[in-house]
């Protein structure tokens, strides 16, 4: 039986969110396909154009996944541990990659654009759900995937960079593709069991059982954020309480539906809640990471300027919801937008991580404004040349965003001013010697830049490599660059973390003479860098 509720797109609109999804996937890498056609000289690129420290985290756990494992070992600590289930998304790409016979950092960017197509056509398929009008499914979409704030422009004017739109790119669709894959498939579910719930709760749906069909789906995306990306289910989950508690007060009794819709949300991420609980109780290595990754909200004005233009033509629609809180979307949109903020702003030290798919509801209200206040007082003659200027000006963070790791190289013509995307050519041969002539649990100490691509490249441990994954890490990172300055005891950090091979270069050179080395063995000379052991 067909539902009466069902989501009708056609074919010409299917095609039109393929062609604009293309392009947005291709300009998000349009970085590296001008890096592969004017070549870096002698520098490599390391596999990451933004937020290069996780990117290297990224690939390492694909690489353990090319291993044959599933649980995860922070490559970037000295230490050994028991591993766990966690980002499982990345060791699963590592296994395909070792079926495939492809490198890690391929099937990584591989992964980026089919998690970015997913992503966009469930922008769609949300928008679709709410309105039958194919202007409005459009408009949604162009503002989910493209709005973002004012951050281009204050980051310079104030020396900041904590505005979100610069920094925080799970807030912002197009932004979180430009970094990983989990990102753009948290904010896919985000849209869709958004979509569900609004079939299922709008006004005569209740007479429609074939809605029920849904559970199953709404089972699969809880469990898929539980392991993608488990904070984004916490705001949804509130909202979606919140929502029958409202739905109880006007109908003076609970909605099955909603009984069964709440129960496919909460208890598939349970068990898996549960277990991430007791890893980062019992489990060393993932209590210190878990106690070092400290994600504080933006200051509420750096959040304000950071959604800029798109919060300003939304505020009409979310009054608007306010003020009738309709069953038909406005309710559960309104109190899921309001749940996100309530909760990035608890003492919980995530709250970053809570602002996840933030631009989806702040979207819902500027389409809903600009349905029903924008469109009406702009002239329809202008209407397009309106368009044409606003849509651009919300997308200028993205951009400016987008293009910046290699800008910088390209106007001071050294790659070297992008830190950590590219490193010189030498580091990567030495990379290459070290993975044949070690195992993963040898040590490395390098410089901590040098050390964050360790894990991926050369598949073997470091002493610091990582604000979050290295265990002690501030300490570990002063130690390092006490031992290259030739303030430190010679010895002892290699004794205290079992230290196997030292690498020198141009980035160690930074940091001092590293006088400890005449202690050491030279056993390889690459170009600038050299390896010791001891």
């Amino acid at each position: 039986m067909q539902s009466r509720q069902a989501v009708h797109i056609i074919a010409a609109e299917w095609r039109w969110v393929i062609i604009v999804a293309s392009g947005l996937i291709l300009l998000a890498f349009a970085p590296l396909v001008w890096m592969a056609l004017t070549g870096t000289s002698e520098w490599q690129f390391m596999g990451a154009l933004h937020n290069y420290l996780d990117g290297a985290t990224y690939l390492s756990k694909i690489v353990q996944g090319e291993r044959g494992l599933w649980v995860t070992f922070f490559q970037h600590t000295s230490e050994t541990y028991p591993g766990a289930f966690l980002q499982g998304l990345y060791p699963l790409l590592g296994h395909i990659a070792r079926v495939m016979s492809v490198p890690a950092v391929v099937i990584f960017h591989v992964a980026r654009v089919f998690a970015a197509l997913f992503m966009y056509i469930s922008l769609y398929q949300l928008g679709a759900a709410v309105w039958t009008k194919i202007r409005a499914r459009r408009v949604f979409f162009v503002i989910a995937a493209l709005g973002s704030g004012l951050g281009w422009l204050f980051t310079p004017l104030l020396q900041d960079v904590s505005f979100p739109d610069i920094t925080v790119p799970e807030v912002y669709p197009l932004y979180s593709t430009f970094v990983n894959v989990h990102f753009p498939l948290t904010i896919a579910c985000l849209a869709l069991l958004a979509g569900y719930f609004v079939l299922a709760f709008r006004p005569g749906a209740d007479q429609d059982p074939a809605l029920d069909r849904a559970v199953p789906l709404i089972a699969l995306l809880s469990l898929a954020l539980a392991i993608l990306y488990p904070h984004a289910l916490i705001p949804f989950g509130v909202a979606a309480a919140l929502f029958g508690l409202f739905d109880w007060r006007d109908q003076g009794k609970l909605s099955p539906r909603l009984v069964r819709f709440g129960l496919a949300l909460v208890l598939p991420a349970l068990p898996i809640a549960v277990y991430y609980a007791l890893i980062i109780t019992y489990n060393p290595g993932f209590a210190e990471w878990n106690r070092q990754n400290i994600n504080p909200a933006p200051a509420p004005a750096a959040l304000l300027i950071g959604l800029g233009i798109p919060l300003l033509l939304g505020l009409p629609g979310f009054i608007r919801g306010i003020t009738r809180f309709e069953r038909d979307g406005d309710r559960l949109v309104v109190l899921w937008l309001l749940a996100i903020l309530v909760v990035m702003y608890l003492p919980t030290g995530a709250g970053r991580r809570f602002a996840v798919g933030l631009m989806l509801p702040i979207a819902y209200f500027v389409t809903r404004a600009v349905e029903d206040v924008w469109i009406t007082r702009i002239n329809r003659r202008v209407r397009s040349y309106v368009f044409a200027l606003v849509i651009p000006l919300m997308a200028v963070s993205q951009i400016f965003v987008l293009f910046l790791p290699v800008a910088l190289p390209a106007l001071s013509g050294d790659p070297g001013t992008a830190v950590g995307v590219f490193l010189e050519h030498d580091y990567y041969v030495a990379y290459d010697w070290l993975n044949q002539h070690s195992s993963s649990s040898d040590v490395v100490l390098a410089s901590p830049v040098v050390s964050a691509w360790i894990p991926g490249w050369a598949e073997t441990r470091v002493v610091y490599g990582h604000p979050y994954e290295t265990l002690n890490a501030a300490v570990k990172r002063q130690q390092v660059l006490d031992w290259y300055a030739g303030t430190a005891e010679c010895s002892a950090i290699l004794d205290e973390y079992n230290v196997r091979y030292v690498l020198y270069g141009p980035e160690e050179v930074q940091f001092g003479t590293a006088p400890c080395r005449d202690q050491l063995n030279v056993v390889a000379e690459i170009g600038g860098v050299t390896v010791y052991a001891r």
